[in-house]
């Protein structure tokens, strides 16, 4: 009920109770007029419940309008805060590109460097080609537009494969990825985004450990695979654990390789999320970190 609604339904209350008066002053038939006020009393009651629950009504939806509102706001903050840092990300390789096709326009770069040159645009232009595919990955997965498969399959097939493509990246920095996985374990989630759950992890590892040890184990727990990924890394603060799993958040720059965009941990929660798993991760600075995966072993 709107708000003009309820003024009036308080007009005619009062009316009432103003009839209800002269009635007695008119001395009219004792009878009759026991009959007008016990109508009038009736009328008048209900009138006030519904009055009561129009007030509780309209307070409700005033406060799911704020709700919403706040939403949208917080939605377009959101997606103001993506553009910008997208934004920021793709600035870099941009400036790059420009930079040095402008030294080749205007004869700047030497005939000896001009193959190097190449070499920067096309690393450039790859790097802003992983931003753009790793953002529409995320937003894909926010938006929930993801195309998900879930099946029955083992994980230790899973995990053993992508540890093989990871280890030349591993042992160039010196690390060591120990397969600790014995027993077979299965899971109910869909197989390619698994793996890049684990790629994107292990990665991560391997990105933040030197000549260190990188470990992969799983077990059943109440009827859940259970993947423990821990490192020897550099580890990190609390405040860079609470914010890990933001959008282009990288908890140490300066040994983020180029062109990646930050969106990996982001993507990894959202995949999790989209299988119907959980995750969660401790570290310690200097010491090392744990990433932790709960995924369903079977159909629910």
């Amino acid at each position: 009920m709107k708000k003009g609604h309820i003024e009036k339904l308080l007009i005619i209350l009062i009316l009432m109770f103003v009839l209800a008066t002269l009635l007695i002053l008119c001395h009219l038939n004792e009878l009759i007029t026991v009959l007008v006020l016990t109508l009038i009393t009736v009328i008048g009651v209900y009138g006030l419940i519904l009055l009561k629950k129009q007030v509780s009504l309209l307070g409700k939806q005033q406060h799911e309008i704020k709700f919403l509102k706040n939403k949208i706001v917080a939605q377009r903050d959101e997606e103001a805060a993506m553009l910008s840092n997208a934004s920021h990300e793709m600035r870099t390789p941009l400036t790059t590109i420009a930079g040095i096709a402008e030294g080749l326009q205007y004869g700047v770069i030497s005939p000896d460097e001009q193959q190097h040159s190449y070499d920067l645009i096309k690393e450039e232009a790859d790097r802003l080609t992983r931003l753009i595919k790793s953002t529409l990955s995320y937003e894909r997965l926010r938006q929930q537009q993801l195309d998900n498969r879930p099946e029955q399959f083992s994980v230790v097939s899973v995990i053993r494969r992508q540890i093989e493509q990871l280890t030349k990246q591993a042992e160039s920095v010196g690390d060591e990825i120990q397969d600790l996985t014995e027993q077979d374990v299965i899971v109910y989630a869909d197989p390619d985004q698994v793996a890049q759950i684990l790629t994107n992890i292990l990665a991560n590892a391997i990105q933040f450990t030197t000549n260190g040890i990188i470990t992969v184990a799983v077990d059943e727990i109440a009827g859940q695979a259970h993947i423990v990924i821990s490192d020897t890394g550099i580890g990190m603060t609390e405040d860079q654990l609470g914010k890990i799993w933001q959008r282009y958040y990288k908890a140490d720059p300066s040994r983020t390789k180029r062109g990646e965009s930050g969106l990996g941990m982001a993507i990894v929660k959202q995949l999790v999320s989209a299988n119907h798993g959980e995750i969660k991760v401790s570290s310690k600075l200097g010491i090392g970190t744990t990433f932790e995966i709960l995924l369903p072993s079977k159909i629910n």
